[in-house]
This record gives C-alpha cells, sequence and structure tokens, in this order.
C-alpha cells in the first residue's frame, strides 16, 4: 500500500480537533476505507506522530493494528507546519516539480 499524504493530513487534523484523549477505534475518513486508514495509522505511530497502543501478532511482536488516542509532539509540529492549505499546496507543487517524494520531515 502506498503512502497517501492527504490521507495522513486529514488523521492529524481528525486527532488535533478531538475533544479528548480516548480511543478512537475505526477512525473515519471521507475517501478512505479502513484498511487504508488503519495502514496510516499504523505509519503515523511509526513515525512518532500519533499516539497508540498496539496490537501485536499472536505469534510475534509485530505490530498488526494500533489504537490511536492522539498527537504527539511531534504529530503537532509537523500538522503546524502543513497546516495552511497554500503552504500544503506549495510543498506538494514542489515536489511533483522537482520529482521528489514527500516524506515526513520532523
Amino acid at each position: 500500500m502506498n503512502r497517501d499524504f492527504e490521507l495522513i493530513r486529514s488523521l492529524l487534523f481528525l486527532f488535533e480537533n478531538k475533544p479528548d484523549s480516548a480511543m478512537l477505534e475505526y477512525p473515519e475518513i471521507a475517501g478512505f476505507d479502513k484498511a487504508q486508514i488503519a495502514y496510516h495509522c499504523r505509519l503515523l505511530n511509526d513515525a512518532g506522530f500519533l499516539r497508540c497502543e498496539p496490537i501485536t501478532s499472536g505469534t510475534s511482536a509485530r505490530v498488526v493494528r494500533v489504537l490511536p488516542f492522539e498527537l504527539t509532539w511531534d504529530g503537532h509540529e509537523f500538522l503546524d507546519k502543513v497546516r495552511a492549505d497554500t503552504t500544503w499546496n506549495k510543498i506538494k507543487s514542489s515536489s511533483r516539480e522537482k520529482g521528489v517524494a514527500l516524506s515526513l520531515l520532523h
């Protein structure tokens, strides 16, 4: 599955706007299915942007799913960098023009 930076940004906004730090088992983002959202929550956990409870495989320590709670400090920092639509669009446009993939820069 490919990383989708629009989904990543949407998830960060969703967790920023949650009224509390309760676990959100199945975040919903229009246009994306549960498998895509679950995968991107794992990526955001791996990147240190979301605080999550990992669910591991029954036969190994491999994380098969995460139960997300809230943004981390780094998650808030990254979101602040890409918050404005104009900035976000410039980043995407520049990336396309240069043929460079976006990355989750801390």
